[in-house]
């Protein structure tokens, strides 16, 4: 058995954000019979996590701290009671009494059955897999009392002091039934792998909400005695069969051949696109065991040449995809005295569903070297995803309805992946020092090869397409006199405030196409406009680094990992980055103040241009069109893991009654680089190119930096074998 208990306070002064969790986890396996062996594998836990919200500008708590702290007006008034504008931001945090407290308690056991015959070389194999997970939600949200004259309160949020109880429950099932034969015969070997799976997945939903609070810490939803009571619920259901097997042969570990595939139905798709199968096989050959190899096994131990061809299918898709799903409503509208009941059209569905289907070619080398000191890796792929699930195309608005996902793409994927690693061992003083280094490189890039768009209208995917094009105008610099402005190419669609008149230092972009105006042309890739490919936000050559020595019992081990290029375009909303230039009462970041960063008459050649309206960075503001000057290098290079040690000698633990005994002392995240902080040091680099924080808003897929911050943190512990 093992466990593990982690307490996290949060970050936030006030209404503090913690953050728990309780893992516990154990397996045992029983032999039954001689032939017949029973494993088990329990494993439960147990999270909660305090959100704090905001009922005044609403929003995620780190993008309502960035964008609407209001740091330069007082939160307080001199009475201690709140201003208006700390009630409206953070005035929340401040009460404390607002928030969500966030519940997950999971239990997963997998137990399995194994029975050998034939001298083992036939097996039958059996699992059975069993998770429930409840998810809680308890969120209260009361009225905020806040002052805008001595001795007079008044409240914010009257509309929405509530308690809600939201409660999701998940049953997930899942079984493997396989044989498994393994035969000898001189110098060659087969295995054969026979086997159906099932799994089956059950959700339910129950959401309720009261309004009426009869004091602001109530708990307990009888303590809400309102008139708005909102109920909701869901369920889903669905269930994957499918039918496997294995295939391979080993003729004297020179030559290998390998077949797979898979026969899988899912509920999520009609029935007459339900079932599909996905085929693979691959070979291997090892020059350095056959008898024309005459390189000395203490330089080239093993070569070894791989090869691979097939496919497989995905179909995480919600569960009701293909239906027409209606959605029953209570109306705000009393007739006869009662709220009637209404529903409405139900969502277009997708022109037929079925599996996504990634078909994959792989080369690949393993090479070792100088008696096993010396490892090499690599493997070189090509992969084309057939019937993608995504987004459709854009559709008029007179259409009325939001297009459905459905299968709509196909896309292709090239990429390499690269393993270096050197281990080595020699005496010093008599005791053996041993270090080892290892390297890994890989990249890929992704290309849209089908989609429904052929007028390659730039808001949608478009076969050609490059995965992660950024698109914009190129900045030539700010304008320095009233005579550029009139000289230059007409570019009054992009405003700086409301009277749309461009002012000395306002940000001057490139005419691309030479017709007098700067403007988005037609918004295809035929007629971009003035708009270029400026950057793309794939990470290119994410590489890691291993480094490890031990000595005398003292280890000591690194990791550090990081991506060579990728480009990030801070949007709009990114007020860590954009400052007050996004909103004018908003914070401003450290850099900004740095020399060089804001335009003034002594700075012409400034980084950010001239201050001025929101109106800049909103709507049809210059802020809020991508450009050349502000696509920032989010390449980065980050010391993840470093640990230190020292495991006491056998004759001492022994003494102790144990096996091994180690303290070690373990740093994460310690230290970063990158590009992007000679401009945006506030920004947690890898933060900025991230979805949102996905445990409190699971979904979200807008990054600029609210996630909760990557935190540098350090343990000291010990590890007892016995």
């Amino acid at each position: 058995p093992s466990g593990r208990y982690l307490a996290e306070p949060g970050l936030i002064r006030y209404s503090s954000d913690d953050y728990r969790m309780l893992n516990m986890r154990a397996t045992g396996t029983l032999q039954l019979y001689p032939w017949l062996e029973m494993n088990n594998n329990l494993m439960v836990s147990n999270r909660t996590y305090f959100n704090p919200i905001n009922i005044g500008e609403g929003g995620g708590i780190w993008r309502n701290i960035a964008d609407e702290g209001h740091p330069s007006e007082p939160m307080l008034n001199p009475d201690g009671t709140l201003t208006w504008s700390g009630a409206y931001t953070v005035g929340d945090y401040y009460y404390g009494k607002n928030g969500s407290d966030l519940s997950r308690n999971l239990l997963r056991n997998t137990t399995g059955l194994t029975g050998k015959f034939l001298d083992n070389k036939f097996r039958v194999n059996g699992d059975f897999t069993f998770q429930n997970t409840a998810d809680d939600e308890q969120r209260r949200r009361v009225e905020i009392p806040y002052s805008r004259s001595p001795g007079v309160i008044e409240y914010l949020g009257t509309a929405t002091n509530d308690l809600r109880n939201l409660s999701d429950k998940s049953l997930y099932l899942a079984s493997n039934l396989y044989v498994d034969y393994s035969t000898l015969f001189g110098k060659q070997s087969v295995n054969v792998v026979l086997g159906t799976n099932y799994e089956q997945s059950t959700f339910d939903r129950l959401d309720v909400t009261r309004n009426g609070l009869i004091f602001p810490d109530a708990e307990n939803i009888n303590l809400a005695l309102g008139q708005s009571i909102t109920t909701a619920g869901n369920h889903e259901k669905w269930a994957i069969l499918g039918g496997f097997y294995r295939l391979n042969y080993n003729y004297d570990e020179r030559y290998l051949l390998g077949f797979d595939g898979r026969y899988d139905g899912s509920s999520k798709f009609p029935s007459d696109q339900r079932y599909a199968f996905f085929p693979s096989v691959s070979a291997g050959w090892r020059p350095s065991r056959e008898s024309f190899w005459k390189i000395p096994q203490g330089f080239i131990s093993d070569l070894k040449f791989r090869g691979s061809y097939g496919s497989m299918g995905n179909g995480n898709i919600a569960a009701y995809t293909f239906n027409e799903l209606f959605g029953i409503t209570k109306s705000s509208r009393i007739l006869n005295g009662i709220q009637p009941q209404y529903t409405g059209a139900p969502a277009v569905l997708p022109d037929g569903l079925t599996w996504e289907t990634v078909t994959s070619r792989n080369l690949g080398m393993d090479l070792e070297m100088l008696d096993g000191k010396l490892s090499f890796t690599g493997d070189v792929y090509s992969r084309r995803t057939t019937d993608m699930y995504t987004i459709g195309k854009t559709l008029p608005a007179t259409f009325g309805a939001t297009s459905p996902r459905g299968n709509y793409a196909d896309m292709k994927t090239d990429g390499w992946e690269a393993q270096l690693a050197w281990r080595h061992s020699f005496n010093v003083a008599s005791r053996p020092f041993g270090y080892n280094v290892q390297l890994t490189l890989s990249d890929y890039s992704a290309e849209i090869l089908k989609y429904n768009n052929p007028d390659r209208f730039l808001s949608d995917f478009y076969p050609g397409q490059k995965v992660g094009e950024i698109w914009g105008y190129i900045t030539e610099g700010f304008f320095s006199s009233a005579d550029e402005i009139a000289k230059h190419a007409d570019q009054s669609l992009f405003r700086s405030h409301s009277s749309g008149r461009i002012q000395v230092g306002d940000i001057m972009l490139k005419d691309v196409n030479g017709d007098g105006k700067v403007n988005p042309g037609s918004n295809t890739v035929a007629d971009p406009g003035d708009r270029v490919i400026i950057g793309n936000t794939t990470p290119h050559y994410s590489y890691g680094i291993n480094l490890g020595t031990n000595y005398r019992g003292v280890f000591l081990s690194s990791f550090f990992q990081g991506v060579r290029k990728q480009d990030w375009y801070p949007s709009p909303e990114s007020n860590a980055f954009w400052g007050q230039y996004n909103r004018p009462y908003g914070l401003v970041p450290s850099w900004h103040l740095k020399p060089g960063m804001i335009r003034s008459a002594e700075n012409p050649n400034s980084f950010l241009p001239r201050y001025a309206s929101r109106l800049s960075n909103n709507a049809a503001g210059v802020l809020r069109a991508p450009q050349s000057k502000y696509v920032m290098n989010a390449a980065y290079l980050r010391l993840k893991n470093l640990q230190v040690g020292y495991e006491l000698p056998t004759r001492l633990s022994s003494h102790l009654g144990a096996k091994a005994l180690r303290v070690y002392f373990t740093g994460e995240n310690l230290w970063t680089w990158s590009p992007l902080y000679k401009y945006a040091d506030n920004i947690d680099v890898e933060n900025a190119t991230a979805p949102s924080d996905q445990f409190a808003n699971p979904g979200g897929n807008s990054g600029d930096g609210y996630n909760y911050p990557m935190l540098r943190s350090f343990n000291l512990g010990f590890s007892v074998t016995f």
